[in-house]
């Protein structure tokens, strides 16, 4: 797992969606690495409406937490970033697959948006001033 303070950790889940959105990508980009679930079917792939969306976090706890009895057999696993900005956004804009960033719980949802976007958001992010 990654080293998140408890402290931190209570910090993170009162920030609201798009404060958490913000954070995560700023993490993701710092740390070089994202975390999703994955299980025995592999990634975790969630239905919204009609749409096909995967969850991401920026600490394995926090997808730890997320997990519950829905999935008892996902696991948090590390995504590269590089490998997330050059294959995984690109190949689920393709197939019309979103991103679920950050979410804590049914009650505080994430950030859901298209892939292209949050290449776009990573995109802007990586700029230099």
């Amino acid at each position: 797992m990654t080293d998140i303070s408890a402290e931190d950790f209570i910090a993170l889940s009162k920030l609201l969606p798009e404060e958490r959105f913000d954070y995560a990508i700023s993490h993701m980009i710092e740390t070089r690495h994202l975390w999703g679930l994955f299980g025995d079917n592999g990634w975790l792939m969630l239905k919204a409406e009609d749409d096909a969306c995967i969850p991401v976090w920026p600490y394995a706890e926090f997808a730890e937490a997320w997990v519950k009895n829905d999935f008892p057999d996902c696991k948090p696993k590390q995504i590269d970033f590089t490998e997330w900005h050059q294959l995984w956004l690109p190949g689920m804009q393709k197939n019309n697959t979103l991103v679920l960033v950050f979410p804590l719980s049914e009650d505080e949802e994430g950030i859901m948006l298209e892939a292209q976007e949050m290449l776009e958001c990573i995109d802007e992010e990586l700029q230099p001033e």
